[in-house]
């Protein structure tokens, strides 16, 4: 019997948790729909909240990054900046997250430019290839 009783605890947490995971996807993807160009201020704000939301009980960075891009929208590219480093300090072979940081260091901070452009020559092999092919003369 007692044996019985802790299958159906465990199978009620599991239950739980996945019920946790599938509403921070729902959230993630709905805060990600919303940063688009022309999102007014109201949808940003709930783009936010959504993807703030979404990091429960969740490891995924993606709504970190989606933040950051958030962030860039609304104009405050510190902060995307600040956003985007963290990721790439906790994750160094997200891709997608060196590619942000690229874009929004370009111009702006050129040792963090570099460090993106070559963290992502390193996991992307085949980029890194074809732009040595560009370069060349």
């Amino acid at each position: 019997m007692a044996a019985r009783v802790c299958v159906v605890l465990v199978a009620v947490v599991v239950l739980g948790w996945l019920a946790v995971m599938e509403r921070d996807t729902r959230l993630e993807a709905r805060g990600a729909a919303a940063i688009r160009p022309g999102a007014g201020t109201a949808t940003l704000a709930r783009a936010e909240a959504d993807l703030k939301d979404s990091r429960l009980l969740s490891p995924d960075a993606q709504p970190d990054v989606d933040l950051a891009l958030l962030y860039r929208a609304r104009g405050q590219i510190d902060r995307a900046s600040a956003t985007i480093e963290d990721v790439v300090r906790r994750e160094p072979d997200n891709l997608v997250a060196w590619g942000v940081l690229a874009v929004l260091a370009r111009g702006r901070d050129s040792a963090a430019f570099e460090r993106a452009v070559e963290a992502s020559e390193r996991l992307d092999p085949l980029s890194a290839a074809r732009r040595e092919r560009r370069e060349r003369p």
